[in-house]
């Protein structure tokens, strides 16, 4: 298995408990959405520390000429972590509207995000790591 493809599967389960979770809060439900949130929530991050404590880290130490959009995607992280803690905030208040409009902002990043990782920095990583090794690693994250 390349990095690519264990990290677009984990995008993918990432996008199902978000799309869960929208459901669950345009439903009205917000004691299910707390219980969502905090899994999608700890999901998220657990794939952003395999991205930064790992895949980033050891892509960064192997002297990658060229090509290193590791900043961006950390920068672009950051701003997930801000928006998830606002509609955190929205769930806990139950403001259905204004955690609908945090999310509809997450899923465009997100999907900016996923298609920069999958379409350019995933490959460099498979091309300049050994894949099955990081691949233990972030699982052990």
């Amino acid at each position: 298995m390349t990095i690519n493809q264990f990290m677009t599967n984990d995008h993918r389960s990432c996008d199902e408990q978000f799309a869960q979770l929208e459901n669950i809060v345009d439903n009205g439900n917000f004691e299910g959405a707390g219980v969502m949130f905090e899994e999608f929530h700890t999901h998220m991050l657990k794939h952003f520390d395999m991205e930064e404590q790992v895949l980033f880290e050891e892509f960064n130490s192997a002297n990658c000429e060229g090509c290193n959009p590791t900043g961006m995607m950390i920068m672009e992280h950051d701003q997930m972590r801000n928006l998830m803690s606002q509609m955190n905030q929205a769930i806990q208040a139950k403001k259905k509207d204004q955690f609908l409009g945090l999310s509809e902002n997450l899923l465009f990043v997100m999907q900016q995000h996923n298609m920069k990782e999958e379409q350019i920095m995933y490959n460099l990583a498979d091309d300049a790591l050994d894949s099955a090794s990081i691949i233990d690693k972030m699982q052990e994250v």
